[in-house]
C-alpha cells in the first residue's frame, strides 16, 4: 500500500536560533542531517529542528531511536504528502 504521509524526525523546538543550530550539529556529528525551520507559535519564533523527509515510517522511526538514546528528545511527524 502506498503511504499517504512522509515522515520527519523533530528533535526539539527552541526559542533560539542558536539553541537550534547547536542542536543541529550535534545531529551532524551523529551523522544526522537536519534542517532549522522557524515557525510562529503564539506571536513568538521557535526554530524546530527536524530530520527528513523520510518516506518510510521504519526509517525515520531508527533516527528517532538514535536520537532518543542519547538522551535527546525526539518525536514523529507525520505530513500529507
Amino acid at each position: 500500500a502506498n503511504d499517504p504521509f512522509t515522515y520527519f524526525v523533530q528533535a526539539g523546538a527552541f526559542k533560539s536560533a542558536s539553541d537550534a543550530d547547536a542542536q543541529k550539529a550535534k545531529l551532524s556529528m551523529m551523522g544526522i542531517e537536519s534542517k532549522v525551520s522557524e515557525r510562529d507559535q503564539a506571536g513568538r519564533t521557535i526554530y524546530r529542528v527536524r530530520s527528513g523527509p523520510f518516506d518510510d515510517k521504519e526509517q525515520a522511526e531508527k533516527i528517532k531511536a538514535r536520537l532518543d538514546a542519547t538522551g535527546i528528545d525526539a518525536a514523529l511527524v507525520r505530513v500529507q504528502r
